[in-house]
């Protein structure tokens, strides 16, 4: 029946993060992030490999590896092309024989959606992970932890804690990405729909239709950075889901099937979906020839290749039998096995309304099973539970659920006594209790797609080069400098110098040859870059034509090599951009050196540390450009405030800073 909407990625497991990470503690050599990203790379068409070609070369790779580093990055690279496939089975296999370390969250994530233990254990290890997330500033997976527990907690029926959970998922989706924000607000939406009043359904309602407009506006931007097909299969969806909501909960079938034809062929997993409903909406409307079209139209449809829609053929003979008179009764009763309670609920109250008694009679008796095995406990055990404190009065409308179901009974008792008679049809059916798990299912499916293309590391890339960005680097650069620190205090003479570099005259490149010869210039500029500088050092697309190097040193004149190294990988050779057009390109860089002071004295943090190194990038722009100075040591990192207004040149003067360039600087004591 019912929907499909977006899948909240998480199946939520549990125990596994904190009992996988005892394991790999018990089993294996702890492995660091460093160690990790000193792996070698995987071949360039790795990723453009079928499924089964990417998992045969890693199991390959895995038998022969025997340095620790290697094994996990390998199997936990085997756990994200389960995850990518939903191959859960294969997934936690990879989880038990590659348990995550505790600071790799996005493999413990993964881990986490394959296991399946109890609703209590689901939710204390999906609160571990989110106060992991937070505390390392990785709001979108926090973001999605929250939105995963909050559907969870809906499945088990506490709808108040499923909307306090979405209420916090939402205020950090505004500083996550928009992928994220849509998957909470698609989310909401969906509860909204299927556990509201038609208040809060048409305010569901609108929820997607906001999303769908986000969806499309990011579709004609056309940004490199996105999967379009992703995006599209994401807009039917919604599409789809308006449609049913339209259908089944607000009795709008002329808007329903204005909303299920926007939905396209290409959009697969809900393309029959679309055409059945289609259908239903047309018999309700008494269009026959257009509800008998789209009948045709689904029959041969290729099926969901996701979740289980059988119940899907029943809704087609309910149609078939409003319009034709004719449907086969065998395929509404062999769905009961797979199809979720609330589509079962909505399919025996359309039964119960049949005026053909048989089919009428199997509607109430199926409807008084359902009473009796799952909705009565359902209601005394929900009844105890507050109502959402985010707009949703449940008590009220488990009351009107309890009563109507009763009402359900006793309808049934008079049809079994009146031996098959026809009997007065059911008054108050379930008040459109169609909860639709089909909705839950979709909405479930979605996000799991989402979070295998979101781990693409699309929310920390720069859409242009490729590099790192700024956000990246601010969840990282406190990781390096506690590093330092570290070998500072065992006597490692370790640095780490910060270069701040940007492209001479990049304006006049632009105004002269046009902004695409402008971006081939900065794609260039960044993969000449790359060939000066080793894979752990943190190369960072600062904004602009400027860049930020970060790079591990040992010896006080390592920081000038490199800024040399630098300088001249990018001037020795023309750039070629469009037409073949040869451009001399140079840049001048800024170095600043952590840590530039004394032990003991008041310790710089990275923000002064980029703005000495920006600083020394301005005092080269005024120099002579195409050139790089380094401030080495800083007298009193007190009084670092005086030493950024007055300028470089002049604290060095001064003797307050120590400053290293190509060319000679004036200093206080030459003067002298």
């Amino acid at each position: 029946m019912v929907t499909i909407a977006v899948k909240t990625i998480l199946l939520l497991g549990s125990l596994l993060a904190c009992a996988l990470c005892s394991v790999a503690a018990a089993e294996s050599t702890e492995v660091t992030e460093a160690q990790l990203k000193q792996q070698p790379k995987y071949p360039d068409d790795f990723y453009d490999r079928p499924y089964a070609e990417r998992v045969t070369w890693l199991q390959q790779q895995l038998a022969q590896a025997s340095d620790a580093a290697r094994r996990y990055q390998l199997g936990s690279s085997l756990g994200f092309q389960h995850f990518s496939a939903y191959a859960n089975e294969p997934l936690r296999q990879a989880c038990a024989q590659t348990p995550p370390q505790a600071f790799d969250l996005d493999y413990r994530f993964i881990c986490t959606s394959a296991n399946g233990l109890d609703y209590d254990s689901n939710m204390r290890d999906l609160m571990v992970l989110y106060d992991d997330a937070i505390a390392a500033a990785n709001i979108d997976l926090a973001t999605q932890v929250l939105s995963g527990m909050a559907w969870k907690q809906s499945e088990h029926g506490d709808i108040a804690s499923a909307f306090r959970s979405y209420g916090v998922a939402l205020s950090l989706a505004n500083q996550a990405s928009p992928e994220a924000l849509n998957d909470v607000m698609l989310n909401t939406a969906a509860l909204y729909v299927m556990h509201g009043d038609q208040r809060y359904i048409e305010k569901g309602v609108q929820l997607q239709k906001e999303a769908i407009e986000r969806l499309e506006q990011l579709v004609q931007q056309k940004s490199d950075a996105m999967d379009l097909d992703y995006v599209s299969q994401i807009i039917g969806l919604t599409q789809h889901n308006v449609g049913v909501a339209y259908a089944l909960h607000l009795s709008d079938y002329q808007q329903a099937l204005d909303w299920f034809g926007k939905v396209k062929p290409e959009h697969t997993e809900v393309w029959r979906s679309a055409l059945v409903f289609s259908a239903l909406s047309a018999a309700e409307l008494g269009q026959k020839d257009k509800a008998a079209d789209f009948v045709a139209k689904a029959t041969p449809a290729a099926k969901s290749s996701e979740i289980n829609s059988d119940y899907l053929d029943c809704y087609l003979q309910l149609v078939q039998m409003k319009t034709e008179h004719s449907g086969k009764l065998k395929l509404c009763q062999q769905f009961d096995a797979q199809a979720p309670l609330e589509v079962r609920l909505d399919i025996y109250k359309r039964l119960a309304a049949m005026s053909e008694p048989e089919w009428r009679l199997l509607g109430l008796e199926k409807l008084h099973g359902l009473f009796i095995s799952r909705l009565e406990s359902q209601l005394k055990q929900s009844s105890s539970q507050a109502a959402s404190h985010t707009e949703l009065n449940r008590l009220e409308l488990e009351s009107d659920l309890k009563t109507e179901l009763l009402e359900t009974e006793l309808s049934l008792k008079k049809a079994e006594q009146e031996k098959r008679q026809s009997q007065t049809l059911l008054t108050m059916a379930t008040m459109l209790i169609l909860v639709l798990v089909i909705l839950a299912v979709a909405i479930q499916l979605g996000q799991k797609r989402k979070l295998a293309r979101q781990y693409k590391l699309l929310s920390v890339r720069d859409g242009l080069t490729g590099l790192h960005n700024r956000r990246y680097f601010e969840q990282n650069i406190e990781r390096e400098l506690s590093f330092v620190r570290r070998c500072q205090q065992q006597g490692r003479p370790t640095t780490l110098a910060f270069f701040l570099f940007d492209i001479d005259f990049f304006k006049k490149i632009n105004d002269l040859y046009g902004h695409q010869s402008g971006d081939e210039v900065l794609i260039e500029f960044s993969k000449r870059i790359t060939t000066v500088i080793r894979d752990t050092d943190l190369l960072i697309r600062w904004g602009g034509e400027e860049f930020l190097l970060v790079a591990r040193t040992e010896q006080a004149s390592d920081p000038h090599q490199m800024a040399e190294r630098i300088r001249q990988v990018i001037c020795q050779q023309p750039f070629v951009v469009a037409a073949q057009q040869q451009l001399d390109v140079s840049c001048t860089i800024g170095v600043s050196v952590y840590p530039c002071v004394e032990a003991g004295q008041q310790k710089l943090d990275w923000g002064n540390l980029v703005q000495l190194a920006d600083a020394a990038l301005y005092l080269g722009k005024q120099k002579q450009r195409n050139c790089w100075i380094c401030v080495d040591s800083i007298a009193d990192s007190a009084r670092i405030a005086d030493v950024l207004q007055q300028g470089l040149e002049t604290s060095a003067q001064q003797q307050q800073i120590s400053l290293t360039s190509q060319f000679e600087l004036t200093t206080a004591s030459e003067r002298a």
